[in-house]
């Protein structure tokens, strides 16, 4: 609960800020299906298929909120959640090629109490030509949740093929922090600290996109204990299929 009064507080003061700002038309919303939902190298799903409807809802010309329902398939990760939810304001600044986004997401976890925990997250971007080029921080506060608390760190590249809708990506990954709780710290850092890194290829077309993604992690059958309470074997490399339908 002190999680959820957490994330409520800081979106209404964003959204309380944004009253007198001119409104942007225009949200954009998805479902994805795939045959692994995963995060930073590790499956949320469980190994098994899943489906995610987000949306992206502006508030201001600055002030994006973003919300996202996933199935997470009775996840061991997060202590047999079905259902996961994310909430995520974000402000964002653009100028010249480049992006800067500050902001706030909430994780929670339907029906398993004391699972739910929030992240303060950050991007800057830039844009040459076809490529993108991001980096990325987001940094989770001591929460008794993850036992501790936790940094992840990343760099990812895209370019669209000249002529044809197609885009390969790529990107690397570290996590880390300190931990209080191991079985709670292994739910995001599955033997401690840990590199995850990820190639893919994607399709788009009108409104429907489809793509093919290889990921993996740096994580070694010697680094993990299955005995651990929160022990999901589902990290290592695996190729992942996904369709996307858009607005």
């Amino acid at each position: 609960m002190r999680v959820l009064t957490l994330v409520g507080a800081v979106c209404s003061g964003l959204l309380s800020s944004a009253v007198h700002a001119q409104p942007v038309i225009g949200p954009q919303i998805a479902v994805e299906a795939t045959t692994d939902l995963r995060e930073r190298g590790l499956s949320w799903s469980d190994g098994k298929g899943a489906v995610a409807v987000s949306a992206s809802v502006p508030v201001t010309y600055d002030l994006v909120f973003d919300l996202e329902a996933a199935t997470l398939r009775d996840s061991a990760r997060h202590g047999g959640a079905d259902v996961g939810l994310t909430f995520a304001p974000q402000y964002r600044l653009t100028s010249g090629g480049w992006g800067f986004n500050a902001g706030v997401r909430g994780n929670v976890f339907v029906g398993r109490s004391g699972m739910s925990y929030v992240e303060l997250t950050g991007q800057v971007d830039h844009t040459i030509g076809p490529a993108r080029l991001l980096a990325a921080v987001d940094f989770a506060p001591s929460q008794d949740a993850i036992g501790g608390r936790n940094l992840h760190v990343e760099l990812q590249a895209s370019a669209g093929i000249p002529g044809v809708p197609v885009t390969v990506y790529g990107g690397v990954g570290h996590t880390t922090g300190p931990s209080n709780d191991r079985e709670r710290t292994w739910r995001l850092r599955p033997g401690g600290d840990y590199t995850d890194y990820h190639l893919g290829i994607e399709h788009s077309r009108s409104t429907l996109t489809f793509g093919l993604r290889y990921s993996d992690t740096s994580i070694g059958a010697d680094d993990v204990n299955p005995a651990v309470r929160y022990y999901d074997r589902h990290y290592g490399a695996r190729l992942l299929a996904y369709a996307r339908i858009s607005s």
